[in-house]
């Protein structure tokens, strides 16, 4: 008998070398959580870009596409670095270090992996409103061009031809990408081009010039540091570095900086238009769908009846992929609610005092004496 089993035992550690368990890798549209804790100080920007990410790594195409293709899928969320809690480092008009840069791409393993994250980086040319810095036939003297927010290709490039950066476009054939410039009047769109991310050379304080006349700048300066996002992104698709190789795509949001961007521009229709690519996807969109939404005047105090969890947006079964897991729930907790919605599958979800959303159908109100025993005690 022992000898079978011996023998059995033998049998299936062979299939198991040559029939190995696949690894679970990558299928687009699924989700990616991630804790950017450390990386992000602020709570609700810290949310924003976890938030965002999910979203795109579930429903953007050309986010997929990068991704399953084996490429790096870049971020730049601008007004989400710790730096806006710095007053000096905030104030757009002295040195633009206020947001982040997200890398991602697959593992070995197949899995989406952050490989590269930096809080010194800018989306905003220097002096937009500096006409002069650039010349339209039909319009005449503007200032530097700003990019539109949305998800771009990028592109290896020599920047100025002296070091290695990422070149943006629209498509390979086409070098330009839409963007605005700042007029005396107001504003004109027209495409630009010869647009890198690439590391800073100096900032309009130091008396070298423009530090940035359109592109995006990643990193405070430090070659080092900015090499380190060319490593994770084009050396892991080629020995070598060669200009005009596909390396993924870029995604500009500045949703988070929209009210500084105002003050800025001093124009809110240039800056409406910069991110109307952006809005079109932001959280608040969700809640146009939903149903009748109520704030109530005193809070409700609900029973946790069952072990679930707070959401980030009122999402049935946290569907919405812009939806994230806020707070796991006991049974037997005891929540303050602030509010409540009817989602847009109809399902009543309250808005807790904490943060967050948990269905209706997972906790029960506390009764008069309940929710006395709490005010007083709780």
């Amino acid at each position: 008998m022992k000898k079978v089993i011996s023998k059995f035992f033998a049998i299936f550690i062979c299939l198991l070398c040559i029939c190995p368990i696949p690894v679970r890798a990558y299928t687009p549209g699924q989700a990616y959580q991630r804790n950017l804790h450390t990386w992000i100080k602020n709570d609700d920007r810290r949310r924003y870009v976890e938030m965002m990410l999910d979203y795109h790594v579930r429903n953007n195409k050309q986010v997929r596409d990068a991704l399953a293709g084996g490429f790096s899928a870049v971020f730049l969320f601008d007004g989400c670095s710790d730096n806006m809690d710095d007053p000096t480092l905030s104030d757009l008009s002295f040195y633009r270090v206020s947001g982040v840069c997200v890398v991602l791409r697959l593992d070995a393993a197949g899995d989406v992996k952050m490989v590269y994250f930096n809080d010194n980086a800018s989306t905003i040319p220097d002096r937009p409103l500096e006409y002069g810095a650039w010349s339209i036939p039909e319009v005449g003297a503007v200032g530097p061009a700003t990019v539109l927010d949305g998800t771009y290709q990028l592109y290896s490039v020599y920047h100025k031809g002296s070091y290695e950066a990422l070149h943006v476009r629209s498509e390979y054939g086409d070098e330009t990408l839409p963007a605005i410039y700042m007029t005396e009047e107001g504003f004109t769109p027209y495409r630009a081009n010869q647009i890198n991310i690439h590391t800073r050379t100096g900032n309009h304080t130091s008396g070298r010039g423009m530090w940035s006349a359109g592109c995006p700048l990643v990193g405070a300066g430090d070659s080092w540091e900015f090499w380190k996002l060319i490593e994770a992104t084009y050396h892991q698709n080629y020995d070598s570095f060669e200009t005009d190789n596909f390396v993924g795509c870029l995604t500009i949001d500045r949703q988070a900086l929209r009210t500084e961007m105002y003050t800025l521009y001093k124009s809110p229709d240039a800056v409406d238009a910069i991110l109307w690519e952006s809005a079109k996807i932001q959280p608040r969109t969700y809640f146009e769908n939903c149903g009748h939404a109520e704030s109530y005047e005193k809070d409700k105090y609900l029973r946790v009846v069952r072990d679930t969890r707070s959401m980030t947006l009122p999402c049935s079964n946290g569907s919405d992929a812009r939806s994230l897991e806020a707070e796991a729930l006991p049974a037997g907790e005891v929540l303050r609610a602030t509010g409540s919605v009817f989602n847009a599958s109809g399902n009543l979800w309250y808005e807790l005092e904490s943060g967050g959303y948990v269905y209706a159908g997972h906790v029960e109100q506390l009764g008069f004496f309940g929710s006395l025993w709490e005010r007083l005690f709780g």
